[in-house]
């Protein structure tokens, strides 16, 4: 019997904070799965700002240090309001992808007195190539 954590490795890509500025996670490596998604999230803007967005997308890189560039349709839906969540999913690791990821988190704000806002990003690596597999929240 298989239960949902079977094959699956949670990580946390993002901490949540309060930022102005683009947020980018660490090199998480995704040898040994078949895919991954992403969950970007955000919570209330500080400052009160007159209008925000969040934009988040996913690159890749053949080596943790390497040069990072864009997964073509690795990106959000913008983010427009308050307390909201997307997801980004990726297919093909490791075969049809390179074998090092980083997400983004980009949130745009004007208005208001130093506003910032609340955003955190989650990674859920799936469908190992072999069970089981420890599940932490350890950062990536």
């Amino acid at each position: 019997m298989r239960s949902v954590y079977d094959g699956v490795k949670s990580l946390i890509a993002i901490r949540p904070v309060n930022a102005s500025a683009v947020q980018t996670s660490a090199a998480i490596d995704t040898q040994g799965y078949n895919s991954a998604m992403f969950v970007i999230e955000n919570g209330a803007a500080t400052g009160t700002p007159t209008s925000y967005t969040v934009d988040a997308k996913v690159q890749e890189c053949d080596t943790s240090g390497g040069t990072y560039v864009d997964i073509p349709s690795a990106a959000i839906t913008q983010i427009v309001a308050d307390n909201k969540s997307a997801q980004i999913r990726v297919e093909a690791l490791n075969t049809g992808r390179k074998r090092f990821f980083k997400v983004l988190i980009t949130p745009a704000l004007s208005g208001g007195t130093t506003p910032k806002a609340l955003i955190s990003g989650h990674a859920l690596l799936g469908r190992a190539f072999q069970n089981a597999v420890s599940n932490s929240s350890t950062p990536a």
